[in-house]
């Protein structure tokens, strides 16, 4: 994948060992876990981005652990180390008892331009499926982000198809447009599938304002950090049966951070388990959440937008 991207050949070998580090501690301190790898693109700068998850003991020390030579395992103790120097950027979030999770981002740029918006997301179909019938979009129109999250009722392939069709007429949508207008659109553009839940949300960092519409039993939140204001969708089916949309605001300044899940996450998913996570990268925040929280019994998809 790094070479496909176009990273030079010291990044590939990086990543190689981003990785191979990363899968070592997964099996000498938790026995089981995931490593994803994925092409991301913030402020213009392309690369590969490595999320590693595990339910293990966790980390106690975080500042301990990253010092070379420290280990609870009877190793060299460079691992996190290694992972952070070989990493242009670098994220951890571990709590005792609950296990760890790791972001690193390997670009041929050692700083990527400034951005005001950074995207996270987590997707997985039910178990069993290989079409997820979730889908997101995101888009950026004269300075402003743009997000949407559907869950296609169902699962397998007609979900997906409802779901996908309606994320094309949020990508075609009119600039002019706000957030319900956008769920019109959709609702009309997509009558001919079997319909979807949809969430519309558009930042607007110079005016720090968040605009959101729903339809359906989307969650969505933005939080600054100790309290969380809950963004309320309205009743029906996008595609299908679709009452009067009610949009809502919210304060959107730096720091902020918007999260929607489909039903896919347990609807008890909230953030008092995770002290200090809205301080990492969306896409962190978005694994340890689906990581906790999604159910295998059905498609489950969250979306992170910080204001940076």
């Amino acid at each position: 994948m790094a070479h496909v991207i176009g990273l030079s050949e010291k990044r590939q070998a990086d990543a190689a060992l981003v990785v191979t580090e990363a899968a070592t501690n997964i099996l000498k301190y938790a026995g089981h876990g995931e490593i994803t790898v994925r092409n991301y693109d913030e402020g213009g700068t392309q690369g590969l981005e490595i999320i590693v998850l595990d339910r293990g003991p966790g980390i106690a020390n975080l500042t301990s652990a990253m010092k070379d030579g420290f280990s609870t395992g009877g190793s060299l103790g460079a691992g996190l180390g290694t992972i952070q120097r070989h990493a242009t950027h670098f994220d951890l979030y571990s709590v005792a008892g609950k296990g760890t999770a790791l972001l690193a981002q390997i670009a041929n740029a050692s700083t990527a331009l400034a951005d005001r918006f950074q995207v996270g997301v987590k997707a997985t179909p039910k178990s069993g499926q290989d079409v997820c019938g979730d889908a997101w979009g995101v888009r950026r129109v004269n300075g402003k982000l743009w997000a949407t999250l559907l869950d296609g009722l169902g699962h397998g392939p007609m979900a997906a198809e409802a779901s996908n069709r309606a994320v094309g007429v949020f990508l075609q949508a009119d600039p002019a447009d706000q957030p319900a207008d956008v769920l019109r659109r959709a609702h009309q553009g997509i009558k001919s599938t079997r319909g979807a839940v949809m969430a519309v949300a558009m930042f607007d960092a110079d005016q720090r304002v968040l605009s959101f519409a729903g339809v359906g039993n989307i969650v969505g939140i933005v939080t600054g950090g100790d309290e969380a204001q809950h963004l309320i969708s309205t009743d029906g089916t996008v595609g299908y049966n679709m009452r009067t949309v009610r949009p809502s605001e919210a304060p959107w300044t730096k720091g902020s951070v918007f999260i929607a899940t489909t039903d896919g996450l347990s609807t008890r998913w909230n953030l008092t388990r995770h002290p200090g996570l809205v301080q990492c990268h969306s896409s962190l925040i978005a694994s340890v959440l689906h990581r906790d929280f999604a159910r295998d019994a059905d498609d489950a998809t969250i979306i992170v937008v910080k204001a940076c």
